[in-house]
Formats: C-alpha cells, structure tokens, sequence
C-alpha cells in the first residue's frame, strides 16, 4: 500500500504541471464553446452530442499538447514521464468522470477515458520518437 501512494505521489509531482495545463485549455475551450452557442452550452444541462463531440476532440488535441511538453520538459527519460502523465490523467478523468455523470454524455466520459493515454503517447512519440530500450511503454 505505501509502495503505491508513493508512485501515485511521483505521478503527481511530474505530471501535474502539463495536466493542469490540459485542464486549462479544456476549461478555455468550454467557456469559449458557452459563448458560442449560449442556448445549447448551458451550465447544468447536457450539451447536445455535436457540442460534446467537439469538445472531445478539442480535448483530444490538447492531450496530444500534453504529451509533447512533457517530453520535451523532461530532463531524461521522456516516455517514463508520459507514463507518469497517464496514470495521473486516468485517475484525475475517473474522479471527473463520477463528479460530472450526467452532465455529460456516457460516451463523452468513455471517449476521454480511451483517448486520453493514446493521446499521451502520441505527443510523446512526436517529441521524443521510440522508447529507449528499458524506458516504460504506454500499453
């Protein structure tokens, strides 16, 4: 038990910076989509599924962002970094997942759960090319 609050504490510290930055652009993006459509981006009420749709893409993309500033702030060992970003990701998107249920579509929870590590990894790969041998792999 202490060996994994003492991980979960690492993924932490390393990744919370971009993941914060993550959650800064989605948050940008949600109240720039409110202005946008007013009458169908409301607080309290499920957007409809091309709004959501969007903003899962949008997510998607800065994900993708995320990545690859974590790979290239990393000072060694890029891809142990982006795996350290995807677990803290996962957890933090579960934690939103249970607190939002409803406000949201199911499949827009699901789709960020999915998305999220491939998205890592991509931007990870695109700073930082293949694992080395022995670095932590994304599965």
């Amino acid at each position: 038990m202490e060996k994994a609050a003492v991980i979960l504490s690492q993924c932490a510290e390393e990744s919370s910076p971009c993941w914060a930055a993550v959650v800064v652009l989605v948050v940008l993006t949600d109240l720039a989509l409110g202005k946008m459509f007013p009458s169908e981006y409301v607080a309290g009420k499920m957007p409809p599924d091309r709004l959501s749709a969007l903003s899962l893409a949008t997510s998607t993309l800065y994900s993708v962002l995320g990545g690859w500033i974590t790979a290239k702030l990393a000072l060694s060992s890029p891809w142990r970094h982006a795996l350290y970003l995807i677990v803290w990701g996962e957890l933090m998107g579960v934690l939103s997942a249970v607190m939002t249920w409803g406000l949201m579509p199911w499949w827009y929870h699901a789709g960020l759960l999915a998305a999220w590590p491939l998205a890592i990894a991509a931007g990870c790969w695109l700073a930082a090319g293949k694992p080395a041998p022995g670095e932590p792999r994304p599965r």
